[in-house]
């Protein structure tokens, strides 16, 4: 007794509450001692009808399930007891119309329809909570049928939103059944308000983060994306976190918070691939060989189906240390990596059998040395002579450029910039 008395007293309830209870519970033993045989018979009846209940029920929705699951071959993942609550809700229903027919003492019936209630409660919200899982899986399907992916990504957070709103409705709901003064607990939880706002200040970022999400749009479901060190394809995206499929097939959790501060960059919604590279050719190549090797390339990138034709820049661009670097700067229209990598495969094995058939060779890290032996004074080559003024050499060399104008573009004409067909 002397427990008793302090487990009460640690739970804050009077004493006098106390005395009050265990005047109570000899009563409603006594009451439940005097039930009529009609009324023992009925409760009997009463559990064999909601049995009953429960086991149709249950197996009216299954049966109805499985022959919508065969019709539907994309819901096979839905677990087979998908309406096991709605059978629970049913007997539950049924215990609380038959306990309102047996006429019973008033202590007996109000905790007996405390206990029902609280199970019809309770079964509601694993009812609800059971719709919703058919729900996302209708709304995903519908989803993945079609061509934008912006519903791919609402369709979780939606499931997830009305998780918590049943979940929210489910204890409010319990808490009336069971007589508690929700209006007293929600003010009692306002003195702890501060505190709570404090403590959730990272749970109301994330959230934040995935409104962010959801009113930009910087990346869908399923899009190649690089967050800062992280890169990856995106899962997932919840209220709390995002999660990342990285190309080594782990899975990172990401808090939204940091969708708010960081910088993304979406791979997924590029319309090409580029690609960037130079080709290094030896310092013996001949100018009209990079010429012909320069146009044999644009006409490779004009003919690759995969390859953008309106923009693509194929140049000898720089004299580096042990070769002459031709800049190829090309782009692939392709569906995804798989593709580019197969169509750069084909692109650089053409341009090698392309130098191959030209005779260009390709430069590679090399030391030449160079034994010259001293014959006396050198020997004017060409058009220069030992005694040219400098006049005279700025003459040669401005006779031999404009030369090699009139032999390529001619003098005066300003080629039009470089346009695509």
């Amino acid at each position: 007794m002397r427990k008793l008395i302090c487990i009460w007293m640690m739970l804050g309830l009077p004493i006098a509450a106390m005395a009050e209870s265990e005047a109570i519970i000899p009563t409603i033993l006594n009451e439940s001692m005097s039930l009529a045989m009609w009324q023992w018979i009925g409760l009997a009846v009463l559990v064999v009808l909601g049995v009953v209940a429960d086991k149709s029920v249950t197996w009216f929705a299954d049966r109805f399930f499985k022959h919508w699951q065969g019709r539907n071959e994309n819901y096979q993942s839905l677990e087979d007891n998908l309406f096991r609550p709605l059978g629970l809700l049913a007997m539950a229903i049924v215990w609380m119309i038959g306990l309102k027919l047996l006429a019973l003492p008033e202590g007996v019936n109000n905790i007996l329809m405390v206990a029902v209630k609280l199970f019809i409660s309770l079964a509601a919200v694993w009812t609800a909570f059971r719709m919703v899982t058919v729900l996302n899986a209708v709304l995903t399907q519908k989803a993945a049928d079609t061509p934008h992916k912006f519903d791919d990504l609402m369709v979780p957070m939606v499931s997830k939103s009305l998780k918590l709103f049943v979940a929210i409705v489910g204890f409010i709901f319990i808490a009336k059944n069971l007589n508690v003064d929700v209006t007293s607990l929600l003010a009692g939880l306002g003195i702890g308000g501060l505190a709570f706002a404090l403590a959730a200040k990272d749970l109301l970022g994330n959230f934040f983060g995935s409104l962010t999400v959801v009113l930009d749009r910087p990346f869908h479901i399923g899009d190649w994306v690089v967050i800062g060190d992280v890169e990856g394809s995106v899962e997932e995206v919840g209220f709390r976190s995002s999660r990342i499929r990285t190309f080594y097939d782990s899975v990172i959790t990401l808090p939204n918070a940091l969708l708010t501060t960081s910088k993304i960059d979406n791979m997924g919604a590029r319309h090409y691939r580029r690609m960037t590279t130079t080709l290094g050719l030896t310092y013996d190549t001949s100018p009209e060989k990079i010429d012909a090797f320069c146009e044999g390339i644009r006409t490779l990138i004009q003919m690759h189906p995969y390859m953008r034709k309106d923009s693509y820049h194929v140049y000898f661009n720089e004299y580096s240390a042990a070769s002459l670097d031709v800049l190829v700067y090309v782009f692939w229209q392709t569906p995804d990596w798989g593709t580019e990598l197969r169509e750069r495969h084909r692109f650089l094995l053409d341009i090698l059998r392309l130098a191959k058939q030209l005779g260009v060779e390709f430069a590679y890290p090399t030391q030449t040395i160079h034994l010259k032996q001293d014959s006396g004074a050198p020997e004017a080559r060409g058009d220069f002579a030992t005694a040219m003024t400098e006049e005279e050499a700025f003459t040669l060399g401005q006779r031999e450029a404009e030369a090699i104008i009139d032999g390529t573009i001619g003098r005066a004409i300003k080629p039009e910039p470089v346009r695509f067909p």
